[in-house]
């Protein structure tokens, strides 16, 4: 059955007309938003359930025509301030200096000329606890756009979290991209794929990868179509960031769309990625705990960033209670049990496998510790 809309046609005119930002686009179009509510021949459902759904979706066809801002959405266009953001995150995460330096000379250049910064998706690789989620977001604060962490490992359908699910499905809605885009001022947000390679999906021949094949092909991205929506959008301006373990796993047709950074520590990296999760997390306090000393930090440099950046805060709880406003090595030690830190004689795993300690301990063995694996 056909219907006209019988809600009155607003003047909507300066929705398109609508003075653009220095740097933008159109992220879709707002006369086909206008023909699917108000153009002849518009279908509707005689099923309550499929009724229902069709409501939900012209409800967003109609925040989309009333919205304020039209369909312009701004690009990110680095400037001195955001680049300057980004470089010290060499002091934070020496680990990742080459993809740092990556970004950076991208930055630059779209700065000299005026242009978006536009970036090839790409997937930090390495073993766990790293700190790859940790970049990644310290990343996308740098860059000062919306951010959205898709976990792959909850994804367990064939995609309905990245490209929505058709309004004729009871739990029908818009996909994470597609709000994540229409939701910001920014065209350019950063999208973060956590631990790509382990999606687990019902049907196994329905794998939400292939969802990636369009989205992280730049030239497709551009017509990018929620099925709930229906409305195409632009979405070759996001800034895709993946993690992995292991890329076995990937079609080599994703593989193949992904600039992969390798991820390694060195010893002499890790007094510095300790002393910034301690001032992060001792920045959650309101900096009550004073600066450790290098030798403190020496004694759990056996811990990965993420062991570590749980462990701090424990240890505040144990020095708060002694009414001690600097952490000891026996807090530490009394985190890493609550943590479960240690307790096991396992081999070290992962980044700390081959990498001898830079100087004998000062005086006497520390405590034994070992890293649980994740």
């Amino acid at each position: 059955m056909t219907a006209k809309s019988s809600s009155p046609r607003k003047k909507r005119a300066a929705a398109v007309t609508q003075p653009p930002a220095p740097v933008g686009l159109h992220l879709f179009d707002y006369h086909d938003v206008d023909r699917r509510l108000h153009g002849e021949g518009i279908m509707t459902s005689t099923s309550d359930e499929e009724g229902y759904a069709q409501a939900r979706q012209r409800a967003l066809w109609s925040r989309l025509y009333d919205d304020e801002r039209g369909s312009w959405r701004s690009l990110l266009v680095p400037d001195a301030e955001m680049i300057a953001r980004i470089a010290t995150l060499d002091v934070v995460c020496p680990q990742f200096t080459a993809v740092t330096a990556w970004i950076l000379r991208a930055a630059t250049l779209a700065m000299a000329s005026g242009r978006p910064l536009r970036l090839d998706p790409c997937v930090l690789l390495g073993p766990p606890g790293v700190g790859k989620t940790f970049y990644a977001r310290r990343l996308s604060q740098a860059f000062g756009v919306a951010t959205l962490t898709i976990p792959m490992n909850l994804v367990t359908d064939r995609g309905s979290w990245f490209s929505g699910l058709a309004p004729v499905w009871r739990a029908s809605a818009p996909g994470k991209i597609a709000q994540l885009l229409l939701d910001s001022n920014c065209a350019s947000p950063v999208v973060v794929i956590d631990e790509i390679e382990k999606a687990s999906p019902i049907n196994p021949t329905e794998t939400p990868i292939n969802v990636l094949h369009s989205l992280l092909e730049r030239e497709n991205a551009s017509c990018f179509t929620d099925e709930f929506l229906e409305v195409p959008l632009r979405a070759d301006h996001i800034i895709w960031i993946a993690t992995a373990n292991d890329l076995s796993p990937l079609p080599a047709s994703i593989v193949d769309r992904l600039i992969a950074f390798e991820v390694t520590l060195e010893m002499g990296q890790m007094l510095a990625i300790q002393r910034s999760l301690f001032n992060e997390a001792n920045a959650a306090t309101g900096g009550l705990f004073d600066p450790p000393t290098d030798e403190l930090l020496e004694q759990v440099l056996a811990q990965t960033p993420r062991a570590m950046s749980r462990l701090w805060p424990i240890a505040f709880g144990f020095a708060c209670a002694a009414s001690r406003r600097h952490v000891s090595r026996a807090d530490l030690f009394q985190a890493e049990n609550v943590l479960k830190l240690g307790r096991e004689r396992k081999s070290r795993i992962g980044f700390l496998s081959d990498i001898a300690p830079a100087t004998p301990a000062a005086s006497g063995p520390a405590p034994e510790m070992s890293l649980s694996r994740d």
